[in-house]
């Protein structure tokens, strides 16, 4: 049975609005990881200090691209954890630009930058002007995250949302058979490869075996997932090999890897490439065998 994705972390008076920020990160990024990564080995020179800022001002901009997607956001549970991350990014920004203001008082007390006075009246700005502009924006960030930051990620979190969502892999496959009959007009297949209640994810990435066949003109497509992706194969391009073994070597792969993706996004991503078919070049699975196998 589907059911609506719960929250995975309550947010009480007790936990912090940064805790949706602090276990996601955590536990399931890369990119996170790959940060503290070199932090913990440690940042100490001016490259690393430009570039760490540089990559902060690429992560943003990636941010608002990602959430710029169609299925960016699943459930209001997922925005909250977006807003957490958000915020605490802008209040640690705020933190890099009072650290830039002590970096630069460390250059005048080492007798390498001169610090003026003020500029007046229809001077240009200087070093004494850009620093207190910098200590502004950093006084005036860390207030609003101050006043908004909890309530409005408390608020995003306890939102209701209506999406149900597949728990695991195989009803993520059956929700979209079920998707697919309902909206196309042709005949839709779920092969089953083992019996209900019988799935346990093993954590291969191939998923519990269950595909899904799709008919359309003179031709036969078959939704499945394989080395931690979901794809679509058409059924004229296997070879059939010894031993009644069909391989593929071109296949296209869908717009989102998650075991429990939204049943809908993946059967967009099927009516869209149906309804194109286009001549397909050949796509790699993350293993980069460039094969597909279908007994």
């Amino acid at each position: 049975m589907l059911t609506n994705q719960a929250a995975g972390i309550g947010l009480d008076d007790d936990i912090p609005w940064t805790a949706l920020y602090e276990r996601t990160g955590s536990d399931h990024s890369d990119y996170v990881s790959e940060v503290r990564s070199a932090v913990e080995y440690g940042l100490n020179d001016p490259r690393e200090s430009v570039e760490m800022a540089c990559a902060a001002a690429e992560t943003a901009d990636a941010s608002a691209q990602a959430l710029s997607s169609t299925w960016s956001l699943y459930t209001p549970q997922d925005a909250a954890v977006v807003a957490s991350a958000l915020l605490v990014q802008l209040r640690n920004n705020a933190d890099a630009l009072t650290e830039l203001v002590r970096a630069v008082g460390r250059l005048v007390e080492r007798g390498e930058a001169e610090l003026p006075a003020p500029a007046g009246p229809g001077q240009s700005a200087n070093l004494a002007d850009a620093l207190t502009a910098l200590r502004t924006v950093s006084d005036t960030v860390h207030g609003l995250v101050d006043r908004h930051a909890s309530t409005t990620v408390r608020a995003l979190h306890a939102a209701s949302g209506t999406a149900v969502l597949p728990c695991d892999v195989h009803e993520t496959v059956v929700a979209v058979a079920t998707l697919l009959a309902e909206q196309y007009d042709r005949e839709v297949t779920l092969n089953r490869r083992h019996p209900d209640g019988m799935y346990e994810d093993d954590g291969s990435g191939f998923g519990c075996g269950c595909d899904v066949t799709i008919a359309a003109d003179g031709e036969e497509f078959n939704f499945h997932r394989g080395d931690s992706e979901w794809a679509l194969t058409r059924e004229s391009d296997g070879k059939e090999q010894d031993g009644g073994v069909t391989t593929f070597s071109t296949w296209e792969t869908l717009s989102t890897t998650l075991e429990t993706a939204h049943p809908q996004q993946l059967t967009d991503d099927i009516l869209r490439i149906i309804a194109t078919e286009p001549p397909w070049e050949p796509a790699f699975g993350a293993g980069g065998s460039g094969v597909w196998l279908s007994c």
